[in-house]
C-alpha cells in the first residue's frame, strides 16, 4: 500500500510538469528581443560588408588611343558634375616612348706611335619603353668590350660614318658618327615611327579659353572633349601656337602649396595636369567644382580622367593651339 501510494505521487509530479512546460512552448513568443537585435547586426555587417565589396569605378587605360567620342564627353560630364569625389591615388605606369639615343665618345682618337693605325672607342646607352635593340654597323673589337662599346679603326687620313639604330615596337632612332683621324661628329638623325598612333603629326589639340574646353583630333576627327579650368583673368593662360613636351607623373608645387598628377608641358612653366590636391593628398574639392571656370594660376587642369588619358595616351610633340 506505501509503494501504490509512493508511485502515485510520482505520476502527479510528472504530470505537473508536463502541463508547465507545454503551457510555456504554447504561449512563447516568436522573436524575441535579444533575436531580433542579432538579426539587425547581421544584416548591418552583412550591409558594411557589401559596401566594402563593392567594387570601385578603375581607371582604364585603353589598349587603342582612339576611343568612343560620346562615350568620353559623356565620362568628362559625369565626373564633372558628380558629387562624390571617388578618388583613388594614382598609379604610375611606364610610359611608352621612342628610343632615345645617348653616345659618347669614350677613347680616341688614339694614334699609335707608328702612325699606322688610329682608333676610337664609342658607347651608346638606350632608354626606351618597351626595351629596345641596339645595333652598330662596325666593331673592329669584336665585341670584345661588351654589347653597348664598339671600337672603330681607321687607317691614316680614312674617315667612317659609324650608324647606330636602335629600335622598338614604337618606331626607330638612328644616329650616325662621323670619325676621322682628327675628330669625332655625332649626329642624331633619323627618327622612323612605325604606329600612327604614337606619330604626333597625326594629331592636333585645340584650346578654347571662352568655352573652357581643350577638345583632341586624330587625323582631323575630334576624338576627345575635354572640360578644363584655364588661367584666371590675373594670371592667363598664354594664347598662342606650342608643342606637347616633357611629362611629370607627380609634382608639388611650393608656391601655391598643392599637388598635381599628370603633368604634360606645352610652354615654359605652362603644363596641362588634374586638379590639385593638398599636402594629405586629398582633392581639394573647391578647385574640382572650379572646372570650367577660368581659375588657374596659368596652367591648364583637367579632371582626373582626362588628364589620366592626356598623360598617358597622347605622345609628345603634338601641335596645340589655345585661343
Amino acid at each position: 500500500m506505501k509503494r501504490i501510494k509512493i508511485v502515485i505521487f510520482l505520476l502527479i509530479i510528472l504530470l505537473i510538469i508536463f502541463n508547465v512546460s507545454c503551457f510555456n512552448a504554447k504561449n512563447q513568443i516568436p522573436g524575441t528581443n535579444s533575436g531580433k537585435n542579432d538579426s539587425v547586426a547581421d544584416i548591418n555587417e552583412n550591409t558594411d560588408k557589401s559596401k566594402s565589396d563593392t567594387p570601385k569605378g578603375n581607371d582604364s587605360k585603353t589598349g587603342n588611343n582612339i576611343q568612343n567620342n560620346d562615350a568620353n564627353n559623356n565620362d568628362s560630364v559625369k565626373e564633372h558634375t558628380s558629387e562624390n569625389i571617388v578618388f583613388e591615388k594614382p598609379v604610375q605606369n611606364p610610359l611608352r616612348t621612342l628610343p632615345k639615343l645617348n653616345i659618347q665618345i669614350i677613347e680616341g682618337p688614339v694614334i699609335l706611335e707608328d702612325a699606322s693605325l688610329a682608333y676610337y672607342r664609342l658607347s651608346a646607352k638606350v632608354s626606351a619603353y618597351p626595351g629596345a635593340s641596339l645595333s652598330f654597323s662596325k666593331d673592329d673589337s669584336f665585341g670584345a668590350w661588351g654589347p653597348n662599346i664598339v671600337q672603330i679603326n681607321l687607317l691614316p687620313e680614312e674617315t667612317y660614318d659609324l650608324k647606330v639604330v636602335s629600335s622598338n615596337e614604337i618606331g626607330t632612332t638612328s644616329a650616325v658618327v662621323r670619325l676621322d683621324w682628327m675628330e669625332a661628329k655625332i649626329n642624331y638623325t633619323d627618327i622612323v615611327i612605325v604606329n600612327d598612333e604614337d606619330n604626333p603629326v597625326f594629331y592636333h589639340i585645340d584650346v578654347l579659353l571662352d568655352e573652357q574646353k581643350t577638345r583632341v583630333y586624330y587625323k582631323d576627327e575630334l576624338i576627345r572633349e575635354m572640360i578644363c579650368s584655364t588661367g584666371a583673368p590675373d594670371t592667363p593662360t598664354p594664347k598662342g601656337s606650342f608643342k606637347t613636351g616633357d611629362k611629370i607623373f607627380y609634382s608639388w608645387l611650393p608656391k601655391y602649396d598643392v599637388g598635381a598628377y599628370y603633368f604634360v608641358r606645352f610652354f615654359n612653366s605652362y603644363l596641362f595636369h588634374s586638379i590639385p590636391f593638398d599636402d594629405e593628398g586629398n582633392m581639394i574639392k573647391e578647385e574640382f567644382d572650379n572646372l570650367g571656370k577660368a581659375s588657374s594660376h596659368g596652367c591648364i587642369r583637367l579632371g582626373m580622367e582626362d588628364a589620366k588619358w592626356f598623360y598617358e595616351n597622347l605622345p609628345p610633340g603634338i601641335s596645340l593651339e589655345i585661343r
